[in-house]
């Protein structure tokens, strides 16, 4: 009996010791909440409604900046989620596919499929890890990872991360409050950044080698795709417009998914890069990731082929689904954002921030030859009064669309008033000068400078100007 008791004592103590190891693990983990969204992604997850996905998208950062859960919600009314994390390594994404049944009944899984024939480094692997809630799923995928890495140690450190980040305790109890990061889209992270990049080119259909998958990956592939079939769920492997894909890797994939009779989309691939207009200077940023525009595109042409293949249940107008209405006017706002700012055709751009929720600030910078029909046009497009823009000073201020303010004058103009009711401006027409909050924001460039803040989500968007060059209205930034 009193070896029983000690048995017992030592059993609740190292019960006790995994407690308080797993809860200062959590308490320790960097908050990775920049543009790629790791953290939030992660936790977000884990407190979605109960059985309410269609599809769960998994992978790398493609997924991150490519893939609009709200995107396919709002065009085809499929509830859906993005659980992608930087360099997401194939041991991770069926981690989490098997994590997400916990709780939810998707109906597909999309895995975007760069991670296969990459390598994952040790600090971005921890971005999906470290988050990830203790199962044996993470104990699995943590033990395969470090096999390939021949290092118990990062097994350990995976499991318990209190023992990678004992050294951050005074970091973290210096700091009160964690940035909080950019909005999380349902595991989407907006960019509107242009590359402008005219490099990239479609996949060389003539080439018939392979490129070998990453250790075990191939092996992994097939898991996933024999784990989803026993699970009854579609599977849709897919492949982001990308400068560094080749033919040789859309091979191995290619023959994979024939063998096990698996869809795969390769967006790399001319006809359907044609299919969407996809332009990779236009439809990515910098870090060859999809931007606004890219993810739109990828997005509605996996949404249409899921509709046209799998039975989905609209969820647009369900009781059930109402968060998503509300998320979904946050994402267009967004959106709305992020386009504007790379806006270059004057008439679209002039619709675009006369539109409610915003404010805009006009000031006239120099004289501006206003003896243009289409100036004028304009103008009067605008909301201005063509009869005061013509005088040598003036401002204008809209809010939600109305006209506030507007005086045009012989005299010099020094205005100080507010926009969105506590926002200071300040306004000088004899240098075209918006100071707004403390910052001059003027372009300093001939013409009618304009400022646009975003009320509803108490934003500066951007400064710009609209001008004659030569006859043309041009605008610039």
């Amino acid at each position: 009996m009193k070896k029983l008791k000690i048995l017992l004592g030592v059993i609740i103590f190292f019960v006790i010791l995994v407690v308080v190891m797993l809860k200062l693990g959590d308490f320790l983990v960097p908050k990775w909440n920049d543009e790629w969204l790791n953290t939030s992604t992660v936790k977000n997850f884990y407190n979605l409604e109960k059985n309410s996905l269609d599809v769960l998208a998994v992978g790398s950062s493609h997924v991150i900046k490519g893939f609009s859960s709200l995107e396919l919600y709002k065009n085809y009314g499929i509830s859906a989620y993005g659980l992608g994390t930087e360099q997401q390594s194939p041991y991770n994404s069926l981690a989490f596919i098997k994590e997400s049944l916990k709780t939810q009944k998707e109906k597909v899984v999309l895995l975007e499929m760069h991670m296969f024939f990459e390598e994952t480094p040790e600090p971005q692997n921890r971005k999906g890890f470290d988050n990830m809630k203790l199962s044996f799923n993470k104990i699995e995928a943590a033990y395969k990872d470090s096999v390939q890495r021949n290092s118990f140690e990062n097994f350990a450190s995976l499991i318990f991360p209190i023992l990678r980040y004992h050294s951050r305790f005074s970091e973290v109890l210096s700091n009160k409050e964690e940035p909080l990061g950019p909005p999380n889209y349902r595991g989407y992270s907006l960019s509107s950044e242009v590359c402008g990049n005219l490099d990239y080119v479609t996949l060389d259909e003539s080439i018939k080698e392979e490129k070998p998958f990453i250790a075990d990956y191939e092996e992994y592939l097939e898991k996933i795709i024999n784990y989803c079939k026993k699970k009854n769920i579609g599977l849709i492997l897919y492949k982001n417009p990308d400068m560094d894909w080749d033919m040789q890797r859309y091979n191995a994939v290619k023959r994979v998914a024939d063998k096990f009779n698996v869809p795969y989309i390769d967006f790399n691939l001319e006809k359907i890069s044609k299919e969407i207009d996809f332009l990779y200077a236009a439809d990515c940023e910098l870090l060859n990731h999809t931007n606004i525009y890219g993810a739109e595109k990828i997005t509605n042409y996996l949404g249409k082929y899921i509709k046209e293949n799998y039975e989905i249940e609209d969820k647009r107008g369900n009781e059930k689904y109402s968060y998503l209405e509300k998320q979904l006017e946050e994402y267009n706002d967004a959106v709305q954002n992020g386009k504007i700012v790379n806006m270059f055709d004057v008439a679209q751009y002039v619709e675009a921030i006369k539109k409610e929720n915003y404010s805009v600030v006009y000031v006239k910078n120099q004289f501006v030859n206003t003896n243009n029909e289409n100036y004028n046009k304009i103008i009067n497009g605008l909301g201005l009064t063509l009869q005061k823009v013509e005088k040598p000073n003036y401002y204008a201020i809209f809010e939600n669309g109305v006209l506030k303010e507007e005086e045009g004058s012989d005299e010099v103009l020094d205005v100080k008033t507010v926009i969105d009711v506590n926002r200071p401006v300040q306004i000088n027409t004899q240098s075209g000068s918006i100071v707004f909050e403390g910052e001059e924001r003027s372009c300093f460039h001939p013409g009618i400078e304009i400022l646009v803040y975003n009320n509803k989500t108490n934003q500066l968007l951007e400064c710009s100007f609209i001008n004659l060059d030569n006859g043309a209205i041009v605008m610039g930034r």
